[in-house]
């Protein structure tokens, strides 16, 4: 009996014991799992849980730090996403380094040389505690006071707006050239050529590579239709990365091309002419010449391809004795310099007569744009052909004022066009200093009113209009009111002119020349 009381008592304390036990133990797990939350804790670092690609819990940091991302790209991708290529930047080859670290023990990651982040990896039960440390940091706080803080953030929000809102393409490459960082323009390209439909970090590069700097013309297929679309690439260098700026460059690219097809077609135009054609920027620099130049000139291909100044220019054609010599070269060569304010109205013309004999007719002219053009034109054989119709006029008329006969041609106009010397001697011309003062209409008239025969002047007056007249000479005789009697001939010549001559017919009464006075109006 006390042995059977014994045994229920050790029984009852076992039990006890046992309860005792169960409970501290309880109460020893449940304070952990509390403080510990859902796996990420309540540390000063950021620390997330994910599930997967999923986002299951992150702690205050965490939170603020997703926010933070958020406003910064403002596009929809996942949280998983959006944090493996913020800390790309810092620790390249993220997502494959997740995913072959072991799961077993505890894993950190650290950044590339000069960066103080690390990322420490755990697994809990198949999901992944990702927290992030600055090792800089003093226990992860930077002390701010508010109104800094604010001032910050207000700046950080107006630049993430300008960037995104900015209508050219922005990206940061890392020292691999894979993009670590994009702004809207750049990602909705992405989007609308196809290449970014599933956008995953790093990004696609949309530009070769090409070396830092600015002024870089490349071209990408146009998304909206089979062309192409031009930009303006400039790269700078920003230490351990590259900041890269595309600006649209459609309107310039196709400015230029016309431009350029238009100067190509003025090349061929100006190619075929035989007036030699120079073009002089602003800064009076050469800058397109045609082939009648070099002709006329004798100046060199090599020597205008090299965009010699007009001052060189000048020169070298002193050099080639295609320039006058004035008496002093130096005021003549300043005046051809400064056309804009020495010639009348910004232009310049001038007569060369050259020692070999040529002759030039030079022309410039001022553009508003600053540009001068300088025209070259060999008028040799037309001053020549101006020589020789002048000595052949001065020899016409010389044998003319040999004929006794007063001689006077009228145009198919009606003009006075030449008279010798004997007219001038027997009709004393009021206004013979301009000989197209006097007109057919009125010398007939004033014929008519000295003679007796209106009827012979009528049909001189016929003679002159093609289509009322036969075209055969009329001629008649012309008594003056003193009885002095002149023969009249009228004849059409092959020009249309009509020529009229008269010839004094000597008679008892007067055996001299009488001047007889026509009327001309002036």
């Amino acid at each position: 009996m006390p042995t059977t009381l014994g045994f229920a008592l050790v029984l009852v304390g076992t039990s006890a014991l046992t309860v005792v036990a169960i409970l501290l133990i309880v109460s020893a797990v449940l304070p952990s799992r509390s403080r510990s939350g859902s796996g990420v804790g309540t540390g000063s670092d950021a620390a997330f849980l994910f599930d997967g690609t999923s986002l299951v819990d992150a702690n205050a940091r965490g939170h603020a730090l997703l926010e933070s991302l958020r406003q910064s790209d403002g596009h929809s991708i996942d949280d998983w996403e959006r944090l493996t290529r913020f800390l790309s930047a810092d620790i390249p080859d993220l997502p494959a380094a997740i995913d072959t670290a072991p799961r077993q023990h505890q894993t950190r990651l650290t950044g590339i040389k000069g960066c103080a982040t690390e990322v420490v990896l755990d697994w809990l039960d198949g999901a992944l505690r990702l927290t992030v440390i600055d090792a800089l940091s003093d226990e992860g706080a930077i002390l701010l006071d508010r109104l800094s803080f604010r001032a910050l953030q207000d700046e950080l929000n107006l630049l993430r707006q300008m960037t995104e809102s900015a209508p050219l393409l922005l990206w940061r490459e890392d020292a691999q050239g894979q993009v670590t960082w994009a702004n809207g323009a750049y990602l909705k390209y992405l989007t609308d050529s196809g290449k970014g439909v599933a956008i995953a970090w790093p990004l696609p590069a949309l530009f070769p590579a090409v070396t830092v700097g600015p002024g870089q013309r490349i071209s990408l297929p146009n998304p909206d239709d089979d062309g192409q679309s031009w930009f303006d690439l400039t790269r700078v260098n920003g230490g351990e990365s590259t900041l890269a700026y595309a600006l649209p460059a459609d309107n310039a690219h196709q400015a230029e091309r016309t431009k350029s097809n238009f100067i190509q077609t003025l090349t061929k135009t100006f190619a075929t002419l035989p007036i030699g054609l120079a073009v002089f920027d602003r800064a009076r620099r050469l800058q397109m010449f045609n082939p009648a130049l070099t002709d006329l000139t004798g100046l060199e291909p090599e020597f205008l391809l090299s965009r010699p100044g007009i001052e060189g220019f000048l020169n070298r054609m002193r050099d080639k004795h295609v320039l006058p010599e004035p008496r002093d070269y130096r005021s003549w060569a300043r005046r051809l310099l400064e056309i804009e304010t020495s010639a009348p109205v910004g232009e310049f013309e001038e007569t060369w007569s050259l020692p070999s004999g040529q002759t030039f007719r030079v022309s410039a002219s001022p553009h508003p744009d600053g540009a001068l053009a300088f025209l070259i034109e060999d008028i040799t054989s037309e001053t020549h052909h101006n020589r020789h119709v002048r000595a052949e006029m001065e020899t016409s008329q010389s044998v003319l004022n040999q004929l006794d006969e007063a001689i006077a041609v009228f145009s198919a106009t009606g003009q006075l066009m030449l008279t010798n010397t004997a007219f001038s001697q027997l009709w004393m011309l009021e206004g013979e200093e301009s000989l197209n003062a006097v007109t057919l209409p009125e010398a007939l008239d004033n014929w008519r009113e000295a003679g007796d025969d209106p009827a012979l002047w009528s049909r001189v007056a016929a003679l002159s209009r093609p289509g009322q007249h036969d075209g055969q000479p009329v001629s008649g005789l012309m008594r003056m009111a003193d009885g002095e009697q002149l023969r009249i001939e009228a004849r059409r010549t092959s020009t249309g002119a009509l020529m009229i001559s008269f010839a004094q017919i000597e008679t008892p009464v007067s055996t001299t020349t009488r001047a007889q006075v026509l009327h001309a109006s002036v």
